[in-house]
């Protein structure tokens, strides 16, 4: 087995020129089309999280009359029994209360509707990190009255700035049209410009002092430790609060579940170009090989070589140019990934922008999942497997006494 081996390893430098070709073609094919996979998972991971952790949450508890009027009466009474079950709950990472209400937001220059969010400092940060998405000015401050937070996408739209004057219109717990004035602390930006066109928050005290009402909360929304235990914790709770609508992020947004589900569709049919190429190629170099070598394989064959070593050389040829070409473009493809992983790669000056009507970021971090490598690793066996069984198949067909006349 060894000397099979060994001549096998041999025979493929024989024609090094072409089998230098073949490996740069493998490791170059191979090396793009897993990059092309971490670019789309990349995307796919970073609208996936900014979108369930930013916008969303894992789980998210409303009144069910507030998802089909918005108004500031369909409030979650049980806020102080949510809350102290959350608390206990070693599920739940963070929780916050919000409310929320529809109004107007009116500058200068601009009026237009918006979703007011009131929310608690802390409890907000810990959930949907937007404290980390500040791109101007402070956050939130509980010791400034009236301020408030806007999204860049919006104060683009308004010209505000960080001090500016805006009055916000909405109605009270009575129904009654009331007006404040707020002034802007800061601006945040997140990887959705129409998220951050939308919505704005202000704190939950002020925003409710203006209500009329106390602890007034519209909407729960929980991170979970586990994602994968949003249904599990959903089904819990409808269990506990039956008067409640709880909703997992997939039942939120079921857009942004099938974009988490095209993610793999893509990486499979990626790979599947991937796999039908190299076959296509490997093919057309075995069967060349094989024909060159007709006399070669005629005379082993005189001499006494079974059909089993022939198909098996055939076979191990195949493998080891297989492999070779693989190994350098997998080490190719998780270099580069590794480079850019950290640093991402800047899509605005494509016309990136655009991708944030749609909650993408511009900048793409590729990434790659370890056991990816291990599948592909795989399946190239098995395409370098099946791939070789028509070229050696081929050989094996030959009669000793044509080939070695060259018939």
């Amino acid at each position: 087995m060894n000397m099979l081996l060994t001549i096998s390893w041999r025979n493929i430098w024989r024609n090094g020129q072409r089998s230098i070709t073949m490996i740069m073609a493998i490791a170059a094919g191979l090396w793009g089309g897993i990059f092309a996979a971490s670019m789309a998972m990349g995307l796919m991971e970073q609208r996936f999280r900014t979108g369930v952790e930013q916008e969303f949450s894992h789980v998210q508890m409303h009144n069910p009359d507030f998802l089909i009027d918005a108004n500031i009466r369909n409030t979650i009474k049980q806020w102080p029994e949510i809350s102290s079950e959350l608390t206990a709950d070693t599920r739940v990472q963070s929780y916050t209360g919000r409310t929320i209400v529809n109004g107007m937001v009116a500058s200068a220059n601009l009026t237009r509707g918006v979703n007011i969010l009131g929310i608690d400092p802390a409890t907000e940060a810990l959930t949907t990190r937007l404290d980390q998405n500040m791109e101007e000015g402070d956050y939130l401050d509980k010791s400034s009255q009236n301020s408030l937070l806007i999204g860049y996408s919006l104060a683009e739209k308004i010209k505000a700035r960080i001090g500016s004057r805006i009055v916000l219109t909405f109605q009270d717990a009575n129904n009654e049209l009331i007006s404040i004035a707020c002034r802007v602390t800061g601006i945040f930006r997140t990887a959705n410009s129409m998220y951050d066109e939308m919505n704005l928050y202000m704190l939950q005290s002020d925003l409710n002092h203006h209500l009329g009402e106390k602890g007034i909360v519209s909407q729960v929304a929980v991170i979970l430790h586990d994602l994968d235990h949003a249904e599990e914790f959903s089904g819990d709770y409808r269990e506990k609060f039956p008067s409640l609508t709880i909703r997992t992020w997939a039942e939120i947004s079921p857009q942004l579940a099938f974009y988490n589900q095209m993610g793999m569709t893509m990486f499979m049919i990626i790979l599947i170009i991937i796999l039908l190429a190299l076959a296509f190629g490997l093919l057309n170099t075995m069967l060349m090989s094989v024909f060159e070598r007709t006399r070669e394989l005629g005379m082993l064959m005189s001499v006494g070589m079974n059909k089993q070593r022939i198909f098996s050389m055939i076979l191990l040829e195949t493998i080891f140019l297989t492999l070779t070409g693989a190994f350098a473009g997998m080490v190719l493809a998780m270099a580069s990934i590794g480079l850019l992983s950290n640093k991402g790669i800047d899509l605005t000056f494509a016309g990136g922008d655009s991708l944030q009507n749609f909650g993408f970021d511009p900048v793409i971090y590729p990434v790659i999942d370890n056991s990816f490598f291990a599948i592909l690793v795989v399946l190239v066996m098995l395409t370098a497997i099946l791939t070789a069984i028509y070229p050696a198949l081929k050989a094996l067909r030959l009669r000793p006494a044509e080939a070695v006349r060259g018939d």
